[in-house]
């Protein structure tokens, strides 16, 4: 399959940035024919976004990338690697990580001489429950 690359976009160092990214999602996925790993992959990327948001600093980016699925990378500039919290049953966030291990096909981060990369991995069947194992 031939690879296309989206990005990277720029996004606006606020809470409007999870928006952007979700907006940028829609519109690509669309043109990519991919519709079906729309929510999934809004619902990482803005995961992946609040996390820069609340524990790096700027620029922060957003590149696309189709594979054989999709590759979403989230950049920040710092070089701080993502920790999955152990939150509690009463705790308001700290399962953002859960989540993009969880619902992703893989996940990871990279290092680059401008910061970071966070990114997540979706194929092309994210949409259904029962590929990676789940229950409908």
């Amino acid at each position: 399959m031939e690879s296309f690359v989206g990005g990277p976009w720029s996004l606006p160092w606020s809470p409007t940035a999870c928006s952007s990214a979700r907006s940028v999602i829609r519109d690509v996925l669309r043109q990519w024919d991919l519709d079906d790993l729309v929510p999934t992959a809004e619902l990482l990327a803005s995961e992946l976004v609040s996390n820069a948001l609340r524990h790096s600093s700027g620029p922060l980016r957003l590149t696309l990338e189709r594979v054989s699925g999709l590759r979403c990378l989230v950049s920040d500039g710092t070089v701080d690697l993502p920790r999955p919290a152990d939150a509690g049953p009463d705790d308001e966030s700290g399962r953002g990580l859960l989540l993009v291990d969880m619902l992703a096909a893989r996940w990871g981060c990279e290092v680059g001489p401008e910061g970071k990369n966070v990114w997540f991995e979706l194929s092309g069947d994210a949409g259904d429950p029962c590929a990676r194992g789940g229950v409908v």
